[in-house]
């Protein structure tokens, strides 16, 4: 299915964070735009609109100036409440305005501003729960019990659900009541460039030929185990070196910089860059590393997009010895497994995973195995079905 059928939808998209850093998002955006019109509400701060101009184009992005951000941009329990109170505010107003025939909340904080379209029930939801969200954040604690009830209200009242992991849809149809299974919409890349290994990484950090790589991406923090991916590497031959790439909470970067300068020139810090930057760090790596804290089946059924990432540039894998995470690496013969919580462990796959030869089968193997069109035309067909059902003449 290349289009929804004989009509153009307005399709309101609601995001509680930064556009750019969502990369499922933006894919569906991008995909999206030759069959729908759309509109994305997101508050004002942090978004780059610039960089959302060149790449979304036909979007109207709608960015919610946000007085409680203004005021402050510290991240207490309390100030986030506020700010999902102002948001829940502004972006209910600003649907209001733009009168969408679909309205899309991506994540449990937009969910905030469609509570009465929920229960009237009048215009069609879908919730995109890219994450399972009251067990996935630490910080949620104050107000678990709440999110809780919002949530299971979420997947039972919406129209429909989208979940990046088939285990997820299977704890939100069957433990969280909704009523028919979620559409599954794997974080696949939208559109992978042509496969080029390079050797940015390499110039970058200034080692020979004889260095082994490991890249890690993403969120620098403790459920990602970063720290004890630091502690495995230092426990491997002087050859290996880590390069870290990402944002995280400040005093845990701050440890991870004191790592970083006791590791004799081994570990490498890096600031986070646009995917479109970080694609030539990333080709010119020899392993990824992708690692999930066991703490909870948010992370127990992790469903991240930089494990195509790697894979679409060649990397063999190394991950948490996770179902979903498992099957994908191990069962299609991409790299090793590891507890993520032992060095040991973690250095022991890095080893093995450092013996599988970077390049073009693996690239081409995953390409194959997992396409965006494929997920793109799941997508189409939950549109398709709900504006059918909702404006049918």
């Amino acid at each position: 299915m290349s289009e929804l059928r004989d009509a153009t939808p307005h399709v309101a998209h609601v995001f509680f964070g930064q556009a750019r850093k969502l990369s499922p998002l933006m894919a569906e955006l991008r995909t999206l735009s030759d069959a729908v019109r759309q509109t994305l509400i997101v508050p004002g701060y942090d978004q780059d609109p610039e960089y959302l101009a060149k790449q979304i184009p036909d979007v109207y992005l709608r960015c919610l100036r946000m007085r409680s951000r203004e005021w402050s941009d510290r991240q207490t329990p309390v100030l986030k409440l506020l700010r999902f109170k102002e948001f829940m505010l502004r972006a209910h107003s600003e649907l209001r305005r733009v009168q969408a025939d679909i309205i899309v909340a991506h994540d449990m904080p937009a969910v905030l501003p469609l509570l009465g379209k929920l229960l009237r029930g009048r215009t069609p939801v879908v919730f995109h729960a890219h994450e399972l969200w009251t067990e996935a954040a630490e910080q949620l604690a104050p107000f678990r019990p709440l999110w809780s009830m919002l949530e299971r209200f979420a997947v039972r009242r919406a129209n429909r659900i989208i979940v990046p992991e088939p285990n997820r849809a299977r704890i939100v149809h069957e433990e969280y009541g909704a009523p028919r299974p979620p559409a599954v919409v794997m974080n696949v890349p939208h559109a992978p460039p042509v496969f080029e290994r390079g050797t940015l990484l390499r110039e970058h950090l200034g080692v020979d030929d004889n260095a082994v790589c490991i890249l890690y991406q993403g969120l620098l923090g403790e459920t990602r185990c970063v720290l004890e991916l630091a502690q495995a590497v230092l426990q491997l031959p002087s050859r290996f070196h880590l390069v870290l790439i990402g944002l995280g909470e400040e005093a845990y970067m701050n440890d991870l910089r004191e790592v970083v300068r006791a590791s004799g020139g081994r570990l490498h810090l890096l600031d986070w860059m646009h995917p479109e930057d970080l694609r030539a760090f990333t080709a010119s790596a020899d392993v990824g590393v992708l690692l999930y804290r066991n703490r909870g089946r948010n992370n127990y059924y992790a469903a991240p997009n930089k494990l195509y990432e790697y894979l679409f540039a060649g990397l063999p894998v190394v991950t948490s010895a996770f179902p979903g995470l498992q099957s994908a690496v191990e069962g299609g013969a991409y790299g090793y497994c590891c507890d993520p919580a032992r060095p040991e462990d973690i250095a022991r796959a890095i080893e093995q995973a450092s013996d599988l030869i970077p390049g073009e089968v693996i690239a081409r193997r995953a390409r194959e195995t997992w396409r965006w069109s494929d997920q793109a035309d799941v997508l189409r067909s939950v549109y398709h079905e709900l504006y059918d059902t909702y404006h049918a003449e």
